[in-house]
């Protein structure tokens, strides 16, 4: 038999033995590619036909994909897989195919021959760009019960990645998707210290930031406040920069810890080195870990033009660094009037519509948009689409709802292909990726609501306020133009309620003693304010203070005994409690309470809505900032100013008057209630009505402004 005859011979054999994978006769298929290692007539040796098979698969299998079928091509990589040992990158390659086909199983990576495969190749050649699809798709795949597998199998190709800068560019950002996408917290944590143990120089401490922040999220005290410290020192070795973000780090881990004997001489220091930033002359950032670092300081002090100061030079060093993408971005993109029937484009960005704050809040108005007036997007940054509360509150209601990663490049182009006309900013500083999108300008007018007060970020136009959260001046440090909506910044039409779990008897308290409530997070509990608390029950008899633990208990539980001994009452008025097991029950278990104290200079937000609608009374001290003056702006639209104060001696004073007079809460009980059925607060339906007035309004100025 000819050369040319044996070839076409054994392309009938192993086209044979494909046909038979393909139709699921695997064992049959191994039986037809042998038959030509049988035959005499065949004079090619066993290595070269062995070759000639796998050359032949591999491009069957590669046509397959070319033609879109992944099942097809995926049985055939895996009978290449069982003929001949792979490598790294054909195991990648399979485990790709496979997690495309929804074949994909788990315990595939700890099968021992594959461990002991990967072990022995001593080669670092596995290829960035398979490692990228495979950790890519796996993500969504990923279960709490998988975790420990998916790890030892990423740790063996880790070491078997010759350019660890790839590496960690790689694996970085998949521990991103793990937390935002798969709610597997610790185990991006882990694939971070596998980062840490491989990143070059240059990536080191953009690593270690990262592993300081999700370390706070897992509530690892101790260990969070020794990488802190840690990030503190190896960035102050770099530059200004560096040294603020490490400090940023080393101050968020010791407010989540609730370290408040340590906490007022390390935010000092902080805002020194931010200090050094105004006089430095504005750099170029590689990524956006610096847009956050004066937010700590918020719960410390009342001092918004210090703050916005700080805010807006940050705002110059980061926009400084994506102008020239910008102008790329959206030079050649000509934006026209909205068709004369007034539709408008109406983008909203944010990493937090879910069980977060802004999602509870904001879920309104896209539930009352106008939407054959309007055209709503979501650009949701770095959440799943599978998320309940997401699907059931905003994806339902928007027009087009993107999912999207955490490429901040990927999602600006993408909102400017989307044509939008207002992009709203809902996250402020909670994300840099947001952020940077932001300074990208990729619609003509944006807008930012509700996320945490403005963001500082020189390409947004306006700032969503009311006539009470902001001072009258607060034009004059303000950035942005504060666009005053007439009654409330925020409004809803309530809050779902559990049935209560607890009662005064489960806490050792008196069914007729008088009981003080504060549940805001531990970083708001300011000792200022926690003195002001003290003199409240050493001054009304019977009472008890319960404190939420929601940080280090050892930590807050000191500063409690500190200031009880100082103040001169028992911690026996004191009860600590854990937070309820979710939003729901917390409003139940409000009832508790006689009276709510809120927080300064940093007040409750969302937690103060849920206490006026719980008709609970509240005492809060009045600030200059934003977020010390939420509490005010929510009482004054529900028509309560009992229990506002603009004095340490006022809160106190409203304080004891609350707690020793029955008729007055009554009173005020009886207001709240009354509230929902008058109050602008919660009526979701005409704050949209405004919200969607103000949008065609700045779009107007706009297009004024391009005449």
């Amino acid at each position: 038999m000819s050369l040319t005859t044996e070839n076409i011979s054994l392309h009938d054999y192993w086209q044979a033995g494909i046909d038979q994978v393909l139709a699921g006769q695997g064992d049959e298929a191994q039986a037809i590619w042998l038959l030509p290692f049988l035959d005499e007539e065949i004079s090619i040796d066993e290595e070269q036909l062995s070759q000639n098979l796998i050359d032949y698969l591999s491009g069957a299998a590669n046509q397959k994909l070319a033609e879109g079928e992944v099942k097809d091509a995926y049985a055939i990589t895996k009978c290449l897989h069982m003929i001949a040992p792979t490598t790294g990158d054909g195991l990648l390659q399979l485990l790709t195919l496979a997690l495309q086909s929804d074949e994909f199983e788990i315990e595939t990576l700890a099968n021992p021959a594959i461990l002991e495969m990967l072990a022995r190749d001593d080669s670092e050649n596995i290829s960035p760009y398979l490692l990228h699809l495979f950790v890519e798709q796996v993500a969504e795949v990923l279960t709490q019960q998988d975790a420990n597998i998916y790890l030892n199998f990423i740790k063996l190709l880790a070491a078997k990645v010759a350019n660890k800068l790839d590496l960690v560019n790689i694996l970085a950002p998949h521990a991103f998707s793990l937390v935002q996408a798969s709610d597997l917290l610790h185990l991006s944590t882990q694939i971070l210290e596998v980062c840490l143990e491989n990143a070059p120089p240059s990536l080191r401490f953009s690593v270690l930031c990262d592993l300081a922040g999700n370390i706070n999220k897992e509530r690892d005290y101790d260990k969070s406040i020794a990488i802190g410290e840690q990030c503190y020192q190896e960035g102050k070795k770099i530059g200004t920069i560096q040294e603020v973000c490490g400090s940023y780090k080393r101050l968020a881990a010791l407010m989540e810890a609730g370290e408040w004997l340590r906490i007022p001489a390390i935010a000092e220091h902080h805002k020194t080195i931010l200090q050094q930033l105004v006089v430095a002359e504005a750099s170029i950032v590689k990524d956006m870990t610096i847009v956050g670092t004066p937010f700590f300081l918020n719960y410390l002090y009342d001092d918004p033009r210090a703050m916005h100061h700080f805010r807006n030079v940050i705002g110059d060093i980061c926009s400084k660094s994506v102008n020239s993408f910008r102008k790329n971005l959206v030079s050649n993109h000509h934006y026209q009037s909205p068709p004369k029937n007034g539709l408008l484009r109406i983008g909203y960005i944010a990493s937090t519509l879910d069980k977060h704050s802004v999602g509870w809040l904001s879920r309104w108005l896209f539930h009352y948009h106008d939407r054959p007036n309007l055209q709503v997007f979501i650009y949701n940054v770095g959440q799943a689409d599978k998320h309940p509360f997401n699907q059931k509150f905003f994806r339902s209601k928007a027009d087009i709802s993107h999912y999207l990663g955490n490429n901040a490049e990927e999602i600006a182009a993408l909102i400017k292909q989307d044509e939008i006309d207002i992009l709203i900013d809902l996250d402020s500083v909670n994300t840099s990726v947001t952020y940077k999108v932001m300074c990208y300008k990729p619609a003509p007018v944006s807008v930012t609501w509700l996320g945490w007060d403005t963001s500082g970020c020189p390409e947004v136009d306006y700032f969503i306020a009311d006539p009470y959260v902001l001072p009258a001046d607060a034009e004059e440090y303000y950035r942005s133009k504060i666009w005053r909506l007439p009654q409330t910044y925020v409004a809803i039409d309530g809050f779902e309620i559990e049935v209560p779990t607890k009662r005064r008897s489960d806490y050792q308290i008196p069914e007729n003693a008088i009981v003080y409530l504060c549940a805001q997070q531990s970083y708001k509990h300011h000792p200022d304010i926690l003195r002001l608390q003290m003199q409240i029950i050493k001054r009304v008899p019977n009472s008890y203070l319960m404190v939420q633990l929601r940080a280090n208990p050892a930590s807050l539980i000191q500063i409690y005994q500190q200031l009880t001994h100082e103040i001169g009452i028992s911690m026996e008025q004191l009860r600590f409690i854990q937070p309820d097991p979710d939003e729901m029950t917390h409003r139940a278990n409000l009832q508790l309470a006689d009276v709510v104290l809120d927080t300064f200079p940093y007040n409750g937000a969302t937690t103060t809505l849920e206490t006026l609608w719980m008709a609970v009374p509240m005492v809060t001290k009045v600030g200059e900032s934003f977020v010390a003056r939420n509490s005010y702006a929510f009482m004054q639209n529900v028509g309560v100013t009992e229990g506002i104060a603009y004095t340490d001696a006022e809160y106190v004073d409203w304080g004891v008057r609350l707690g020793t007079d029955l008729a007055l809460r009554q009173q005020i009980t009886g207001k709240l209630l009354q509230s929902r059925k008058t109050s602008p607060l919660w009526d979701a339906r005409s704050f949209t009505l405004e919200m969607e007035k103000a949008y065609r309004q700045m779009w107007q100025i706009y297009q004024s402004q391009q005449d």
